[in-house]
């Protein structure tokens, strides 16, 4: 149906499933734990064009739980805008610069910042 994927595999003592949906999106759950301690999340993504966004929920044996919704779109000049909504949002840009330079601007509640970078 939709030519979807599902590929299902284990990872250091836990099972990662996930499918594909033709290119606009995907669903992932991951469980990983030992008898101390477990962790489980669950996301989903959708593409369209140059647009991506993404919802994931996780929650551990502790009582800790996280919600991220997280929205980035690619810009012409080799840059792109993102925006990540959680306790503290934060909104990013990047952009590649000649030389192979890497420029990010970056803005949450408690932060502002701006970094240039190369990679070896």
């Amino acid at each position: 149906m939709y030519g979807k994927k599902k590929k299902t595999k284990y990872n250091n003592g836990g099972l990662v499933a996930r499918k594909e949906f033709k290119g606009i999106g995907s669903i992932e759950g991951n469980l990983a734990g030992d008898h101390n301690y477990t962790k489980s999340s669950v996301s989903a993504s959708v593409r369209k064009g140059g647009t991506s966004a993404t919802a994931s929920y996780s929650k551990d044996s502790r009582g800790n739980s996280n919600n991220i919704f997280s929205f980035e779109k690619q810009l012409p000049n080799k840059s792109s805008i993102g925006v990540k909504i959680k306790k503290n949002p934060k909104v990013t840009y990047h952009k590649q610069l000649g030389g192979g330079f890497n420029l990010k601007v970056e803005a949450n509640k408690n932060y502002r910042g701006m970094s240039i970078s190369k990679p070896l």
